[in-house]
C-alpha cells in the first residue's frame, strides 16, 4: 500500500491506459489477494479496482510542473488549440459586426 504507480492496466494486458499525463501518478490503497484484486487511487481522486495482475511502471511520469508556465506569446497558444481544436482566438460577440453574430 502506497506505492506510487503511473501507466497503469485498467484491464489485464491493455498495454497501460490511466494516469499516463505528463507528471501524473496513482497510488495503490489496498489490495485483497483473496479475489486477486487491488484498489487504486486515480490522479481524479476517483478509486478503481483494477486485477492484481495487471502491470503498471513504478513512480510519476516526467515533465511535472508544464501548465506553471505561462504562455507569454499569443504564438504559443495558437500552436497548443491548433493540435486540440479550434476553440482559439475567442472572439466577443460584442466586437463582431452584426451580420457575423448570430
Amino acid at each position: 500500500e502506497g506505492t506510487i504507480l503511473c501507466n497503469v492496466e485498467s484491464k489485464t494486458g491493455d498495454r497501460g491506459t490511466l494516469a499516463r499525463a505528463s507528471g501524473n501518478y496513482a497510488t495503490i490503497i489496498a489490495h485483497n489477494p483473496d479475489t486477486g484484486k487491488t484498489r487504486v487511487r486515480l490522479p481524479s481522486g476517483q478509486k478503481k479496482l483494477i486485477p492484481s495482475v495487471a502491470r503498471a511502471m513504478v513512480g510519476v511520469v516526467a515533465g511535472g510542473g508544464r501548465t506553471d508556465k505561462p504562455m507569454l506569446k499569443a504564438g504559443n497558444s495558437y500552436h497548443k488549440y491548433k493540435a486540440k481544436r479550434n476553440s482559439w482566438p475567442r472572439v466577443r460577440g460584442v466586437a463582431m459586426n452584426p451580420v457575423e453574430h448570430p
